[in-house]
């Protein structure tokens, strides 16, 4: 919120509205407690900012069928293995990190895909522009480990480990949101359970302590709420010649958990989601603001302490 209020030039209202607020989802301005972290020396990264999977950057207009099953495992009896068990066991682990774990490390970061910038704006085309705008409104791979607030450690498993500010990490109960539910043997033992789940358009968040989300994103993520954007598009009515229409699309939302099977603990929980943000009509100082972009964003939680 607090980038959004210092941007003050009309071409950047587009972006500082929408942009960044989707790449932070909701995030709070409080500060990271750090006592936890500097009673124990930094331990190395539970799991890499790169996503060893292949992630897609374009859209996928369809839906795909549902699929789950047990991944490169001989022990598959041991496994979740329909999609309502490996959701079962996602939402069990989840549900117990929210009310056992003392502290865990949380990494965030985001970026504007260049290639996906279709903006009428003139200055979108400005050579460096879009870059400045991830150096400066974003939080890149390389600045998630040295400069993220969370680095050094989270206490308040409520308030900032998904679902944000419930308590519970995960409130979905139809296996039939996700088109891929799967479950593998890691080599030690652990477990990986892989959820992505159907396009949704306009999702809308949790709201504060709640045991229910009005989509099924917000279910398991935590989206940006449209009627936020809204809001904050009203207060800067006077820089918006003509309404702005607009749509957020949130779409490939991959939830990837490493738990342990013996403990039901959590090793580490990697979220990764695209907003394709459209914008249908509107102008700011008379200059169209039509077009739409992507943004991908990620979210890391490792170092958990039970």
């Amino acid at each position: 919120m607090k980038r959004i209020l210092t941007l003050t030039a009309a071409l950047f209202v587009i972006f500082a509205l929408l942009l960044p607020l989707a790449a932070c989802g909701g995030k709070g301005d409080k500060e990271a407690v750090t006592t936890a972290a500097e009673e124990e020396p930094t331990e190395p990264v539970g799991i890499d900012l790169e996503d060893t999977t292949t992630a897609p950057l374009e859209e996928q207009s369809g839906e795909a069928e549902t699929t789950a099953g047990v991944e490169g495992s001989s022990e598959a009896e041991a496994l979740p293995g329909t999609p309502a068990e490996v959701l079962a066991a996602y939402t069990e682990v989840m549900n117990k990190a929210k009310k056992d774990a003392k502290r865990f490390r949380k990494l965030e970061y985001q970026f504007l895909d260049k290639n996906q910038m279709k903006f009428e704006l003139d200055v979108i085309n400005t050579p460096g522009f879009l870059d400045w705008l991830n150096d400066n409104l974003m939080t890149t791979k390389e600045k998630a480990l040295t400069e993220d607030k969370y680095t050094q450690g989270v206490t308040d498993m409520t308030e900032d480990l998904p679902v944000m500010h419930t308590p519970l990490g995960c409130m979905v109960k139809d296996p039939g949101v996700f088109t891929k539910a799967t479950a593998r043997q890691l080599p030690g033992g652990n477990i990986e359970l892989t959820l992505v789940m159907k396009p949704e358009d306009n999702p809308e968040p949790a709201q504060h302590g709640a045991t229910t989300a009005p989509s099924r994103t917000g279910q398991m993520f935590n989206p940006l709420s449209k009627a936020g954007v809204d809001d904050l598009i009203y207060k800067a009515r006077f820089l918006i010649t003509t309404k702005l229409e607009f749509s957020l699309r949130y779409y490939d939302c991959k939830s990837v958990l490493v738990y342990n099977p013996e403990t039901m603990q959590v090793v580490s929980l990697r979220q990764d989601y695209y907003v394709k943000i459209n914008v249908a009509n509107g102008k700011v100082l008379f200059i169209n603001a039509k077009g739409s972009g992507v943004l991908e964003a990620a979210t890391v939680c490792d170092q958990f302490k039970y």
